[in-house]
């Protein structure tokens, strides 16, 4: 379920964008509302910059800068071209929807309902903020108004992929992973390029060690290429399901993008030590994740291990001993000390 209301987070913040790329450059302190970490003269804000200093009056440019902002967590300066776009333009629903994503990143729900309703009164045949509606009513718990808002925008349009994303969302979060599989289905068939329904279907598969989950993780890696927590999951489905030289692959590839990454040099460990019987390898890769993170049992314990499958088991047993004088009473240590023996 956390993982869930992470998603839904995201979706909520970014459902009203025309991009829903995650931004993850280096966040710094907050610039004018002119100006943001002085773009380059072809970058997308400075596009952006030059349209509203050509048109005071353009409200999309002014929309558009403030999903920049948004993104950037810059929430001041998306207010500002938020208002300076409702002011010269007081219906306009994507200026409502940027709005209430505002709103949502400073926990207002309140104005966030009314201003989605405000924007369903306006145009009540745009679906949008029917499914923003229905993402936050199943943030607050409420899946059957969740569903029912769902319900009311595949009225309006029945060629809707996030309203289908979004009811795969509630049938998992209500454990049916057959309807939720069958929602996100539709979701992708209607949109090939989203991401987020693609994700959702290869984790599925992923829990049901079903080999399809390699194919649903390799199409979203083709949509998302430079997304570092598919490549994660990934890994993790191949070196639990039988493809443990694939994990090895993706985790060399993690390892140039985060290479003081404990978990990457931990799990390497753990593929060599466990899949692939490689005790010496499994040692270098458990003693990266140890420079990293020096305090870690896990770490020391799976070295004594492979230690121990080299049948080297007075370094085993150091290891051990090196567990039980942070924490005398760990189990799976004295297990192993009681093993070896003297």
């Amino acid at each position: 379920m956390d993982k869930l209301l992470l998603v839904l987070t995201c979706l909520l913040l970014l459902a009203g964008c025309g991009d829903n790329k995650a931004n993850d450059s280096k966040k710094e302190g907050t610039k004018t509302s002119q100006q943001m970490d002085t773009p380059s003269q072809d970058s997308p804000l400075a596009q952006v910059n030059k349209a509203i200093e050509s048109d005071s009056l353009n409200a999309e440019a002014y929309i558009q800068r403030a999903r920049m902002y948004l993104l950037d967590q810059k929430v001041g300066n998306a207010i500002k071209d938020i208002n300076s776009a409702l002011s010269i333009d007081g219906k306009n629903i994507d200026a409502l929807l940027v709005l209430a994503d505002i709103y949502y990143a400073l926990g207002d729900e309140n104005n966030i309902m009314m201003t989605l309703n405000k924007a369903t009164e306006i145009a009540p045949m745009d679906y949008r903020p029917i499914i923003k509606l229905s993402e936050l009513s199943f943030l607050q718990g409420n899946t059957n108004m969740a569903n029912a808002y769902l319900d009311k925008a595949l009225e309006i349009n029945k060629m809707n992929p996030q309203a289908y994303y979004m009811r795969g969302i509630i049938c998992l979060s209500k454990n049916d992973t057959v309807q939720a599989l069958k929602n996100f289905m539709k979701s992708r068939n209607q949109d090939d390029s989203f991401f987020e329904p693609v994700l959702q279907i290869a984790d599925i598969y992923s829990a049901q060690h079903d080999a399809l989950a390699k194919d649903y993780y390799e199409l979203a890696l083709s949509l998302e290429p430079d997304n570092i927590g598919v490549y994660y999951e990934y890994a993790m489905f191949l070196q639990d399901n039988g493809f443990p030289e694939k994990a090895i692959e993706i985790y060399d590839y993690l390892a140039t993008k985060l290479p003081d990454s404990y978990d990457v040099n931990y799990n390497k460990g753990y593929v060599y030590l466990v899949y692939l019987l490689d005790f010496d390898k499994a040692i270098e890769y458990f003693d990266k994740a140890l420079e990293i993170n020096p305090s870690s049992a896990d770490a020391m314990l799976n070295k004594g291990v492979a230690f121990e499958q080299k049948g080297n088991f007075k370094e085993a047993k150091q290891q051990y001993l090196q567990i039980l004088k942070a924490n005398p009473n760990y189990q799976l240590a004295l297990e192993a000390i009681k093993r070896i023996g003297d």
